[in-house]
């Protein structure tokens, strides 16, 4: 399995609305093939410093995942959405094994 994890931290000056549409495209994902889990969540505000919030993707492996990247619906993400509310970033990709299969 190949799994990126996705780490961000919000542009400056974002609007909620603008944060929604991120939440719902990041949803939308879920409709591609490649994408076999995907979990996300916000930072829980406990310490400063922390990015704003974080995605969890998981493929069969990396050429899936590339197959994802190039999927319409994710390059409409990046383009529409991650590319206009999205500050910082960090990505890290690993070929990964559940330890309960």
């Amino acid at each position: 399995m190949f799994r990126q994890v996705v780490m961000c931290t919000w542009a400056e000056g974002v609007t909620p609305e603008a944060k929604q549409g991120l939440r719902e495209s990041l949803e939308s994902l879920r409709e591609i093939p490649e994408l076999l889990d995907m979990r996300w969540g916000e930072d829980a505000g406990h310490f400063e410093g922390n990015h704003d919030w974080v995605m969890v993707a998981d493929f069969a492996d990396f050429e899936s995942a590339r197959r994802y990247v190039a999927h319409p619906l994710h390059q409409a993400y990046v383009q529409d959405h991650a590319s206009k509310v999205v500050g910082d970033r960090v990505i890290v990709q690993h070929d990964w094994q559940d330890p309960t299969s």
